[in-house]
């Protein structure tokens, strides 16, 4: 008797987890439901958004970090950016979120929800919308990113990430 009690008591424990486990695909398909109905989305709703896609591009820039260290010719550049790839396929609504945040208005989104946006704004693979302000060194102008090793015809200073030019220096 008591271990058919406890075998319940465990079923519903686990299926309380499972439920707590899929809430959040559930509530970001909840959304998207919205958006393609037409319906008036909530501040809650541009939260999920914001969320969801923060998350995919967290999860995103971590293996853009990696890559970045690596040749992009290297087997293991392509092994993360076919990992980068799959993160399409677990966050499905990226794009629909990514856009629809980037065709609403500030205050459509809310205060809250903008700072989130500014604060992530900044990853690769964020698509933050034009009226996120995005924090930038405003004295620098620009960097070198990569230097060739041969055929510098077109290169304009020499050198592994030192600063091209100051507005200061204008």
């Amino acid at each position: 008797m008591k271990t058919n009690k406890t075998i319940g008591i465990m079923a519903t424990l686990m299926l309380c987890f499972v439920m707590w486990a899929c809430g959040g695909a559930d509530k970001a398909a909840q959304v998207a439901s919205k958006i393609a109905n037409g319906e008036q989305l909530t501040q809650e709703d541009y939260t999920e958004m914001v969320d969801y896609c923060g998350k995919y591009a967290r999860e995103a820039q971590k293996l853009q970090d990696e890559i970045n260290l690596l040749s992009p010719t290297s087997v293991e550049a392509g092994k993360l950016t076919e990992q980068v790839a799959a993160l399409s396929d677990k966050y499905s609504y990226a794009n629909e979120f990514f856009s629809k945040i980037s065709n609403s208005t500030k205050e459509e989104v809310g205060v809250a929800n903008v700072a989130k946006i500014e604060e992530l704004a900044p990853l690769t693979w964020f698509s933050a919308p034009e009226w996120a302000d995005v924090a930038q060194d405003s004295d620098v102008a620009g960097s070198i990113v990569d230097m060739p090793e041969k055929d510098t015809a077109g290169v304009i200073a020499v050198g592994a990430g030192e600063m091209v030019d100051s507005v200061s220096a204008k």
